[in-house]
């Protein structure tokens, strides 16, 4: 039987979370510095822990007025201490709910800049090298931070995004162009053609490869539960089951 990951970004005090995450196999939390309290963070925590779902911490450029989706400029040291700092306080909050921190997903754009950004995604893994060694990784195929996480030897998993289009070389639509959020049937019709073929038709019509290990939904959409909902359900009906990346290799 096919399987795939399905995960959100949650613990940023916006969306349904305690409704979402029953629907999810892993579940990417916020590290506080783009969204969300100590409150969310733990509440998500311990629903992830009652409905035995992967937990992953979802670091981000400190900026909390920009949700943390623009680009941070700050030199290395600045940016490292931060996401130690995020990472540790993560930690010690997945320890107080009794779960374990088992991979790392950028979030926002830091997410994107280090799909691209040799500098950024190598600064990314050789901290997880050093002070998380045995934390995965989450992010694109085929991006800067996939490549230097395999060639350091982390465990490096695959995800595309239920509800976001992308471009012809595989990269996100930037959310400032028109068409770069996908409706429910045009998110689920892209989820399904993804895990029955390998493929996503690009923004401007082309098909593309694309393996992909979990599929993502945005937490912070107002829409967001219904779509999980319905993906579920559009999966299970498909004979696809839903699992964690985490433990699930082959």
């Amino acid at each position: 039987m096919k399987h795939i990951d399905l995960n959100a970004d949650l613990g940023e005090g916006c969306g349904d979370d305690l409704a979402i995450i029953p629907l999810l196999s892993s579940a990417n939390i916020s590290c506080g510095t783009h969204a969300g309290t100590e409150e969310d963070i733990l509440a998500a925590l311990l629903a992830c822990k009652q409905h035995q779902v992967c937990v992953g911490a979802h670091p981000s450029y400190p900026d909390r007025a920009n949700f943390g989706r623009l680009p941070l400029n700050l030199d290395p040291a600045a940016l490292t201490q931060s996401l130690q700092q995020q990472l540790k306080y993560f930690k010690e909050l997945a320890e107080r709910a009794g779960v374990r921190m088992s991979y790392i997903k950028p979030h926002g754009a830091l997410y994107n800049k280090a799909a691209v950004d040799h500098d950024l995604a190598g600064l990314i893994v050789d901290l997880i090298k050093t002070q998380h060694p045995d934390v995965a990784v989450l992010t694109l195929p085929d991006s800067a931070l996939s490549e230097l996480g395999k060639a350091a030897g982390i465990a490096v998993f695959h995800e595309a995004f239920a509800d976001r289009a992308y471009t012809a070389i595989g990269q996100l639509v930037p959310r400032s162009q028109t068409g770069a959020v996908l409706d429910h049937q045009a998110a689920l019709t892209q989820s399904l053609r993804l895990i029955s073929t390998g493929t996503v038709i690009s923004i401007d019509q082309q098909e593309i490869s694309f393996q992909a290990d979990s599929l993502c939904v945005h937490g912070d959409s107002p829409e967001a539960l219904q779509l999980v909902h319905e993906l579920s359900a559009a999966l299970q009906q498909a004979g696809v089951s839903i699992r964690p990346f985490i433990g699930s290799a082959e």
